[in-house]
């Protein structure tokens, strides 16, 4: 008996330690053009390792987040995405010069080791301009924020995190690079770092943090709060 509820002990932690460690990420082409279908995707899973997780077992209701897309106007629309084998798949096409920010906020619905799970996901698209669209949602406490517009190899930029509009400072990050190889990367007192890629391809940037607020969620208690952001790029 003592061994079956061992067993059951593990699998229940694994469960809950799984999909924690799990991330939600866009990837599309960086750069678009006018009058030309954007394709986007959404992946749920592990990056760094390569492993999205099949649509179909999503966990919860993550399934149901929604996908905004922010013009350079400033106009928002939310895209349809239907589900793939490995992701979530959803276009537009651009109709005007600048960028558009791609972004997802989604609060899981369940509760997992009394945490509340918060997923932010971003990615930036460029027309005809380098300027950035620093339009974030307003309900996301955690963001990547590049300062300008990046796509080639040898190019920096300095990325800001910002954590409940106060830089995320002094603490570290997931930064993947093409070989999904994580490099070392730490913001500094105002919450920046450098970004210089050094060879063509997708990048993913991905930060956390916990957040000790209790609160109630669809009726269950939680004891704190998990913020996730990823940003993906990628680098011609």
């Amino acid at each position: 008996m003592k061994t079956k509820l061992s067993l059951l002990f593990f699998f229940l932690a694994f469960s809950v330690t799984s999909a924690f460690a799990h991330a939600l990420w866009i990837e599309t082409a960086t750069n678009g053009k006018k009058g030309q279908a954007q394709e986007v995707k959404i992946f749920f899973g592990e990056y760094e390792a390569n492993e999205p997780d099949s649509a179909a077992k999503w966990f919860s209701n993550l399934k149901s987040f929604k996908l905004m897309l922010t013009a350079p106007n400033g106009k928002t629309t939310f895209l349809s995405a239907s589900p793939d084998v490995r992701f979530y798949k959803a276009n537009f096409t651009p109709d005007q010069n600048g960028t558009y920010k791609l972004s997802v906020v989604h609060v899981v619905a369940d509760i997992y080791d009394k945490a509340k799970i918060e997923y932010y996901a971003f990615a930036d698209v460029a027309v005809g301009s380098s300027k950035i669209n620093d339009a974030f949602p307003a309900e996301a406490a955690l963001t990547i924020r590049p300062e300008k517009h990046v796509s080639k190899v040898g190019e920096s930029s300095m990325h800001r995190v910002i954590y409940n509009k106060a830089p995320f400072a002094k603490q570290k990050l997931t930064l993947v690079n093409p070989e999904r190889k994580a490099i070392p990367t730490e913001t500094d007192a105002e919450g920046k770092f450098t970004f210089k890629p050094e060879a063509k391809g997708n990048y993913f940037v991905e930060a956390f943090t916990e957040d000790k607020t209790a609160g109630k969620l669809n009726g269950k208690d939680y004891e704190k709060v998990w913020h996730l952001v990823t940003y993906t790029t990628q680098i011609n």
